[in-house]
């Protein structure tokens, strides 16, 4: 990630935890009805009791709590780049395990599964969010070992958030179907969102003869 997106995406989040403390308002990602919403879907990627999970834009490591709630027992990591919010996590969740890492430079072990909610919706340089998406897809994949959940806003909306980027469904499953056959586009849950699941390959089907 660019050092001045990087840098952006800090200061925003800074200032509303500044002004709300550990509160769903710091991560303006709705209420927590939404986010539960969200957190099924992710779910519904095939998570597992026992399974390595890794939150990718994990804020205050809130999923680990919703997966805890439901008596989903997984090896759960989550990984931000901002350190106010990883300590704020390690504190609500110590028994989970918190870094702050930037995964498109820096090193990093395979998980079963890679999820992220709400992480890549912040509206870039021109024409940026596509590309930036589809390196963090392709960098997630080559380390899952059965599955990736990424949701976005859509593009299919009648109001759009301002400094929000609402992303064209279409083009997130065309980058996707270059990552992996196998792909899953949800757009059927009660917000004007949707989420993409990519699973590992499979050779392809034969030539009819």
């Amino acid at each position: 990630m660019k050092k001045n997106y990087k840098e952006l995406i800090n200061e925003r989040y800074n200032r509303r935890l500044i002004k709300y403390g550990d509160d769903i308002r710091t991560l303006a990602s709705g209420n927590i009805e939404r986010r539960n919403i969200r957190y099924k879907i992710l779910f519904e990627l095939g998570l597992a009791n026992n399974t390595r999970v890794l939150e990718l834009g994990c804020g205050f490591g809130d999923f680990n709590g919703y997966l805890c709630s439901k008596g989903i027992k997984v090896n759960y990591v989550g990984y931000d780049i901002n350190p106010n919010l990883i300590d704020i996590a390690k504190e609500k969740y110590p028994n989970a395990k918190f870094e702050v890492k930037d995964i498109q430079e820096e090193t990093f072990p395979n998980f079963d599964y890679i999820v992220s909610s709400s992480s890549f919706n912040l509206m870039l340089e021109e024409g940026e969010n596509y590309t930036f998406l589809e390196n963090i897809l392709k960098t997630c994949f080559s380390h899952s070992y059965r599955g990736v959940a990424v949701d976005f806003l859509t593009s299919y909306c009648d109001y759009k958030l301002p400094k929000a980027f609402h992303y064209e469904p279409e083009k997130v499953l065309r980058i996707s179907k270059k990552i992996t056959k196998r792909v899953c586009l949800r757009h059927d849950y009660p917000l004007f969102e949707f989420c993409v699941y990519l699973y590992p390959d499979f050779k392809g089907w034969q030539k009819r003869k």
